[in-house]
């Protein structure tokens, strides 16, 4: 990845982060929300196509509150052969703080100005 991908990056990733502290669902929709017992882990599994896209899921979240234990691409049923195979990005996340926080997803290319095609927004309550 370039530098100017890079800082664009961090450019939309700051941004959001800015609007996470403001309360971000007070003025975007939000999924369902996740509940997660203190020290458990849980995931949050979203369609992906990076392979012939270029597209792919980055994630912003207070990491006083969680830690990102993993983030994988499950392959979708296509042949096993086939480039650019749809499936799942998987994220894995562990509770490591009570209270309520949020992670935003956003499906970007990174070197493309970081431009947001998609973003979702994940509130989660730790007890």
């Amino acid at each position: 990845m370039n530098r100017y991908a890079i800082l664009a990056l961090a450019v939309v990733l700051s941004t959001i982060a800015s609007v996470s502290a403001n309360g971000i669902c007070d003025n975007a929709p939000c999924e369902a929300q996740i509940n997660v017992s203190l020290d458990n882990e849980f995931n949050i599994s979203l369609d992906s196509n990076p392979g012939s896209t270029g597209f792919d899921w980055w994630t912003n979240f207070d990491t006083s509150y969680l830690s990102l234990v993993n983030s994988t691409f499950a392959r979708g049923n296509a042949s096993s052969g086939m480039v650019g195979q749809p499936g799942k990005r998987i994220f894995t996340f562990n509770a490591i703080k009570p209270g309520n926080t949020e992670v935003i997803m956003l499906l970007l290319r990174p070197w493309v100005n970081g431009t947001i095609a998609e973003r979702k927004i994940f509130p989660v309550s730790i007890d």
